[in-house]
């Protein structure tokens, strides 16, 4: 008869009947010092003062550097906008003239302290003008607040607002176009002169800055203060040091930026006084 061999199991064999023990993550093979010791990596960064100083560095330069940025900005809009109402004014001219069939000399313009006189010279140009507000014989609240801000052309010329914003002033000087401003043929026979600004009734109001100037003549429309103008002229109506103020002398002062800013497509003379049309066409 076999003899029967029982293993027997006590209860709490937690604590009698111990299991071998068992690492699952122990290598023996490896010795303390092929371990690396865990160390905490301290990482290079800026201290809140530096950052501090950092953002108040940028901002100095940039509070000398931004006005500068968006006055070249603007002068942009400026030449831009320039150009495309002596586009508009130059095209309604050509087509005026042809379908009128005649000059300026045969509109019936008279003599410049004839308010009536500008109301002719805005009329022959209002059907060809995409006009969003007429300002044509208003009194002088109307005007100042739909098309102009400047007494000297309030209400005593003519003026429209047109849809992009520009407002179109009209004078007439003599109907009988007798008036040279240069020896050149676009200087020759003026009867008057086209003011625009470019802004309507936005700030400066200032000629050279926002406000500009045309003549009038029998054969065309021509911008004030080029190299042949002697009314207009760009060394004397485009001077940045004669203040301009509501003064009649003053006023001019800027009459003569016009051709100035549509051939160069600057307007530098606001920052220097020493450009010309023969030489230095900018500060630096």
């Amino acid at each position: 008869m076999k003899r029967q061999t029982m293993i027997g199991f006590t209860g709490g064999g937690a604590t009698r009947n111990k299991a071998p023990e068992c690492d699952l993550g122990r290598n023996d093979s490896l010795k303390p010092e092929d371990t690396p010791a865990l160390t905490l990596k301290r990482e290079n960064a800026f201290t809140m003062a530096e950052v501090l100083i950092t953002l108040g560095i940028i901002g100095i330069i940039a509070a000398m550097t931004l006005p500068s940025l968006i006055q070249r900005k603007q002068e942009k809009v400026t030449v831009t906008r320039l150009k495309k109402a002596y586009s508009i004014l130059s095209q309604t001219y050509n087509r005026l003239t042809y379908e009128d069939g005649s000059d300026p000399t045969g509109w019936g313009l008279g003599f410049m302290d004839d308010q009536q006189s500008h109301v002719i010279l805005a009329n022959k140009f209002l059907p060809y003008l995409n006009v969003i507000q007429n300002c044509i014989g208003k009194d002088s609240d109307y005007v100042t607040k739909h098309c102009t801000k400047i007494y000297n052309y309030s209400p005593s010329y003519s003026s429209v607002r047109l849809i992009d914003g520009v407002t179109v002033i009209f004078r007439s000087w003599y109907g009988d176009c007798h008036i040279n401003a240069g020896n050149e043929k676009h200087l020759q026979n003026v009867c008057g002169t086209i003011i625009v600004d470019i802004n309507g009734t936005g700030r400066p109001d200032l000629p050279g800055n926002d406000i500009f100037a045309f003549y009038l003549t029998k054969n065309g429309i021509y911008p004030t203060g080029t190299s042949f103008d002697t009314v207009n002229s760009f060394k004397k109506m485009c001077d940045k040091n004669i203040e301009w103020n509501a003064s009649i002398d003053s006023m001019r002062n800027g009459m003569g930026c016009t051709a100035w800013v549509l051939y160069n497509e600057n307007q530098e003379y606001l920052r220097c006084s020493d450009l010309d049309w023969n030489g230095k066409k900018k500060c630096r």
